[in-house]
């Protein structure tokens, strides 16, 4: 077997990258009453309008369980509601409550500041290769 190296593995850099942005999310973020990143991550989809449980769960690639867990903190904390669809009365709709948009309108600059940071670190040619991953 060859002798294989994890210090400059990508999937090791990746995680290394997602680990730390993570940590300083939910650090800095408590200031404006973020807990996880997980609810930025929710609120984010939701900025765009209400969603099913289902579709929000796939757009912030989390499971079911998980999502729904975080979504009770939420709506706890008076950041989300549910209610029933007009449509399909079996479907959740989430949608965020003016606390909700105030935390998101708050952290968002945060997390472009943080996205910056990230480009700033490479060359274009290296973020270009990045994003296409």
């Amino acid at each position: 077997m060859k002798n294989i190296s994890l210090e400059n593995a990508p999937g090791r850099m990746f995680h290394s990258i997602s680990s730390k942005l993570i940590k300083r999310l939910e650090k800095e973020g408590k200031e404006f009453g973020l807990t996880t990143s997980n609810q930025f991550g929710i609120l984010l989809v939701l900025s765009a309008g209400p969603l099913s449980q289902k579709e929000i769960a796939n757009k912030v690639f989390s499971d079911e369980p998980t999502t729904t867990r975080t979504l009770e903190r939420m709506i706890k904390n008076d950041l989300v509601i549910k209610q029933r669809s007009t449509e399909d009365k079996r479907k959740q709709i989430v949608q965020m409550t003016s606390k909700g948009e105030e935390l998101f309108e708050n952290v968002f600059p945060l997390v472009l500041g943080i996205n910056k940071e990230i480009k700033e670190m490479l060359d274009e040619d290296e973020f270009n290769q990045f994003m296409k991953t």
